[in-house]
């Protein structure tokens, strides 16, 4: 039962508009792509490390995107499976500040 409540929280959690990311599944209140976040997760990285690169975020907010991208894989032909390829190694943290 805790997961289908975790499932409904995690879909109110996502909302998507032709006006933000042309239409791109995003954390609502933000504009951080819901896919993005899930894939860090997916890639191993701690929700410390997820929430540095995402400030703006909580750590129960990056719960429900892995949640939400799970159980709704993204839609497009050009999007990878959210596992990283076996034997990746993580080399570098580099970001890139904005202007």
């Amino acid at each position: 039962m805790a997961e289908a409540a975790d499932l409904e929280r995690a879909r109110e959690l996502v909302t998507r508009s032709s006006e933000v990311l042309s239409g791109t599944p995003v954390i609502k209140g933000t504009r951080v792509p819901v896919y993005n976040v899930a894939a860090s997760v997916a890639a191993g990285f701690s929700t410390e490390q997820i929430l540095e690169d995402y400030p703006i975020l909580d750590a129960e907010q990056v719960r429900l995107a892995a949640i939400y991208a799970e159980a709704n894989p993204p839609p497009a032909a050009g999007w990878v499976a959210l596992q990283p390829p076996e034997g990746m190694v993580l080399v570098s943290r580099r970001t890139v500040p904005r202007p």
